[in-house]
């Protein structure tokens, strides 16, 4: 039998979809972006490989994957000077894959830090195998960003294909911080570039201080309300469908 909605019913009904919408919108208003990550392709160069060994110079040494401005050549750094190209198996001989393989080293930011003990899935030490990272990452900023970057042995950091920050050597991390501050705004894409050649230790630290996460976009009003808008409709709602109610139930009595 088919029984229409009373003004009571429909008033209560008005309260709970109020409620519910304005529930799930708080959640959506408050919930953050989806957090910036950093992935790398870990591999192994053998000990004795080309580009390795040599003496301890403590210093940063620039240059070495084609200066100032360089760019990535089938998506690695043109390392011609050093002998190797460290990141890849296809890319160079004595190259293998690392046991970590390709992990998520940073989920919640453009951060990593690994200071010291930087060595090869396994090894206590760099004394028969160094280790090599490919990091990428994509960001946003609306403003300058500032980064920072300082490894033992070389590290090369690329925004869009273009070196920005070159810390290149045979050296301790201590004596390899470089920093630079990068203004171009808009969506990026980072690659970073790390290889320990060096039997003396191994680590790298990097950060982007400013850099957001590549995914957080604004809502476009000529779409979407805002979730501030949505929220209050949902209220709005509840005290309608509350009104409703209490002037029913009012009219009940006097009669």
């Amino acid at each position: 039998m088919h029984s229409e909605m009373t003004p009571t019913r429909r008033g209560a009904v008005m309260v709970g979809l109020g409620l519910v919408l304005t529930v799930g919108l708080l959640g959506f208003a408050v919930t953050p972006a989806q957090a910036l990550s950093i992935s790398g392709t870990y591999t192994d160069i053998a000990f004795g490989s080309a580009g390795t060994g040599g003496a301890i110079v403590d210093a940063v040494q620039t240059g070495l994957v084609g200066g100032p401005g360089s760019s990535l050549v089938n998506g690695f750094p043109f390392t011609g000077s050093l002998g190797n190209n460290f990141w890849s198996v296809a890319q160079g001989t004595g190259i293998s894959p690392d046991g970590f393989g390709t992990r998520v080293d940073n989920a919640s930011g453009l951060t990593l830090n690994f200071p010291t003990n930087f060595f090869a899935s396994g090894q206590a030490d760099d004394a028969t195998k160094y280790l090599a990272v490919h990091w990428t990452a994509a960001f946003s900023n609306t403003t300058t960003v500032n980064f920072s970057l300082a490894a033992d042995d070389h590290a090369f950091l690329y925004v869009d294909g273009n070196l920005v920050l070159d810390d290149g050597g045979i050296k301790r991390i201590v004596n390899g911080l470089v920093t630079t501050a990068f203004s171009v705004t808009g969506n990026h894409t980072l690659d970073l570039f790390f290889a320990d050649v060096q039997v003396s230790q191994s680590g790298l630290t990097f950060s982007c201080d400013g850099c957001v996460d590549s995914t957080s976009t604004a809502p476009d009003p000529t779409t979407a309300p805002e979730p501030t808008t949505l929220v209050l409709f949902g209220t709005t709602l509840v005290g309608l469908g509350a009104v409703i109610r209490r002037q029913l139930k009012g009219g009940k009595k006097a009669a």
